[in-house]
């Protein structure tokens, strides 16, 4: 899950209150906030998405997924970023927050799960 403490197109304000008190709960004392380079990769002074230090990385949401912008925004600014490796994205349509939870057998939980087997298993 990311946030940051600067909306983004599509985002919720309510997302971004909620996350911010859960954040406080699992990092307390941070000094960044929503900021934290842990929560929000892409905050001024985070490490550079350039050096991330695999080879591939798949990026996930749902389409009525709370965090669905933020995440869209990761994997546009993984492209962005120059990173030599291989990234890819995947959005479950008509989908919420993990769904695959609550619905494992459905058609939309069985096509992430062959996309996380497929990414894994290549080169």
């Amino acid at each position: 899950m990311f946030c940051g403490k600067t909306p983004i197109d599509g985002e919720y304000a309510e997302t971004r209150e909620l996350i911010e008190k859960l954040w406080f709960l699992v990092c307390p004392g941070t000094e960044a906030g929503l900021d934290d380079p842990r929560l929000n990769p892409m905050a001024e002074g985070a490490p550079s998405l350039q050096k991330l230090g695999c080879r591939k990385l798949l990026v996930s949401s749902a389409e009525k997924d709370i965090s669905l912008a933020r995440a869209a925004a990761y994997y546009q600014a993984v492209v962005a970023s120059g990173w030599p490796g291989m990234v890819e994205w995947l959005e479950s349509k008509g989908e919420e927050h993990v769904f695959f939870l609550d619905k494992p057998d459905c058609d939309e939980s069985v096509a992430l799960m062959d996309m996380v087997v497929t990414f894994l298993a290549s080169d």
